[in-house]
């Protein structure tokens, strides 16, 4: 609700300072700033439903990433128009401004809508796992998460995802939820080739929010049609030659939503019992924001999603963090647990742009520490 609010805020705030500004008979601007704003809210409920296809949905996008984009532009002209007003100065033409400040946010706009649908790379990460065992040392998981599958997503965009997923000879694939924002029969052909995923040692998924947002038990049903193993409140145990890797999953946070009412929430104690004592464990959790609680169980890598990195580097980064306690993108140290945040490899319907946060599969290699100096250099450089 934060991010939806925000996104809310912002459209409403251009329509009303071009209405309000255009060069027609003042009684009307009111009126003309209103109807704006209506106009771009059912825009942007389009989106946040993504029941149309893509055809009419990529350009809805745009139009409301226009007034997203002039929003700060359109504040800092209402700024500098204030401070004329009062110094008593001459107010130049707006049509000018207006035009400028839109041509602006369309070119932005339009690259940030570019680099949020081009398929993501493999991002390749090592990270050191203190007491793994030798036999897991280079271990190799790929993980993917929130790709937000919906009528906005080409099929060749998931196909993309799966060749370089499986391109990266995983041990192990892991999807951290928020796979889709459609019920699977709705998006089936598409979301169907998540079942040509391969690994070694299996293909293991624990849901985000938005499974629960669109049939949580379709979802649940679909990924085991595919051979893709849900983690609620469970773990599995991998076991090379001899050694054993624990990996756990706990279902989505979100207690307050009506959509969890009845849902089983996370439950540590249970995800964990019977695990191997003294086997590292990789633990799948959608939300970061609850990585402190989480690590006081002896985790040693937390693999999140949800926030997309922020989606666009700077004060929007910014607030994601603030929201998310702290945690955004990348690497972190929390209570002598890593914890991994990824950008995310697809875009949300409702905000579909991403500047200077690429989307990313990420390849993640496992590392053994190997001396009590290395560890302490790994643990400095995660914080």
């Amino acid at each position: 609700m934060f991010w939806i609010t925000l996104l809310l805020l912002a459209v409403a705030y251009a329509p009303c300072s071009i209405g309000l500004s255009l060069p027609v008979n003042r009684r009307l601007r009111p009126f003309i700033a209103l109807g704006l704003f209506f106009l771009f809210i059912g825009i942007q409920v389009v989106l946040f439903t993504g029941i149309l296809p893509r055809v009419a949905l990529l350009p809805a996008a745009w139009c409301s990433g226009v007034l997203i984009f002039s929003t700060p532009f359109f504040f800092l002209r209402d700024l500098a128009l204030l401070a004329m007003r009062l110094g008593k100065r001459r107010i130049p033409n707006q049509k000018y401004a207006i035009a400028a400040i839109l041509a602006l946010s369309g070119i932005l706009a339009a690259w940030g809508e570019y680099c949020a649908v081009r398929p993501p790379a493999v991002k390749p990460v090592e990270i050191t796992v203190p007491g793994l065992p030798d036999e897991f040392d280079g271990f190799r998981i790929v993980y993917i998460t929130d790709t937000h599958i919906s009528r906005t997503s080409s099929p060749a965009y998931l196909r993309t995802v799966v060749c370089r997923t499986n391109a990266a000879q995983p041990d192990l694939v892991l999807l951290g939820g928020d796979l889709g924002d459609l019920k699977p029969d709705e998006i089936r052909p598409n979301m169907h080739q998540l079942g040509d995923l391969h690994a070694k040692y299996g293909v293991y998924s624990s849901p985000g929010n938005h499974e629960y947002f669109r049939g949580f038990d379709e979802w649940i049903a679909f990924l085991d049609s595919v051979g893709i193993e849900s983690l609620l409140n469970r773990h599995v145990v991998i076991e090379k030659d001899g050694a054993q890797l624990v990996i756990a999953g706990v279902p989505d946070e979100n207690r307050s939503s009506k959509w969890h009412i009845g849902r089983e929430t996370p439950d540590l104690d249970k995800t964990l019992a019977g695990a191997p004592a003294g086997a590292p464990v990789v633990l799948l959790s959608h939300q970061p924001r609850f990585a402190r609680g989480y690590a006081k169980y002896g985790i040693s890598l937390q693999l999140s999603g949800h926030t997309h990195g922020g989606m666009i580097a700077g004060l929007p980064a910014l607030l994601v963090k603030l929201a998310n306690k702290g945690f955004v993108s990348g690497r972190y140290r929390v209570d002598g647990m890593t914890l991994y945040v990824s950008n995310g490899a697809g875009l949300w319907n409702g905000f579909m742009f991403r500047l200077g946060v690429p989307s990313e599969i990420t390849g993640i290699i496992l590392k053994k520490a190997e001396s009590d100096a290395e560890k302490k250099v790994a643990e400095k450089e995660e914080e």
